[in-house]
């Protein structure tokens, strides 16, 4: 036997102890089932057996893109009309009835027992400075009589983060930072103030809110 087929022989049992050591270190770490239990806890689906199932297993861009969907069908059987924006920058998600809209779309928290939290909803990414005039928001809850559903006109929420009492937070940073990119975790508290309007005034407002339509595409 030359040299040359003893090192290979010698790599090959490292390789070999190298991957046994891998594995019995898993093994180990996972042997009293936490961490398995932590991960299956996880991949539960109150949504089974309803048109949302598997919505929780989708990424943010994915949630947010079927949000932006649902509320454009929501809108279109209002019989408002309904265009994308032109551009994924444009500052708003679609333009509905001439309206800059901007769309944050939430269902129901997980409980930690299972099921869902009822009118447990967050909504995050709300920017002042973006190209929007309204904000609609829709929840959803197991029951369909339950969606939650409406709109806040940014100059009221602009109104709204002035207030003492107001609901949403700055999301990342913080205020002295400069920061325009705010949260609230509270939506069934918000629901109750007067900012959040009913979204069957949508075509009853709309007359009084500018037509900003430049840049859309049909």
């Amino acid at each position: 036997m030359n040299w040359f087929s003893i090192l290979d022989r010698v790599l090959f049992l490292c390789h070999t102890i190298c991957i046994n050591a891998r594995h019995s270190m898993f093994d180990n770490l996972f042997a009293d089932g936490s961490l398995r239990s932590y991960v299956d806890s996880n991949l539960s689906d109150p949504w089974v057996g309803t048109p949302f199932e598997g919505y929780v297993f989708m990424s943010p861009k994915q949630k947010g893109e079927f949000g932006e969907r649902f509320v454009s069908k929501f809108m279109e059987n209002m019989l408002c009309e309904v265009k994308r924006a032109a551009t994924s920058t444009a500052g708003h998600d679609r333009v509905i009835s001439n309206i800059l809209t901007e769309i944050k779309f939430s269902i129901a928290t997980r409980a930690k027992k299972g099921g869902v939290i009822v009118d447990k909803f967050i909504i995050n990414h709300v920017s002042v400075c973006k190209d929007w005039e309204r904000l609609i928001f829709c929840g959803i809850n197991p029951s369909e009589q339950d969606i939650r559903v409406f709109y806040i006109t940014k100059e009221d929420f602009e109104a709204h983060l002035k207030s003492d009492d107001c609901l949403f937070n700055v999301q990342q940073g913080g205020q002295s930072g400069g920061n325009d990119d705010y949260i609230c975790t509270n939506v069934a508290a918000l629901m109750q103030t007067a900012i959040a309007r009913p979204i069957v005034q949508w075509s009853c407002d709309s007359s009084q809110t500018g037509t900003k339509t430049l840049g859309i595409a049909a």
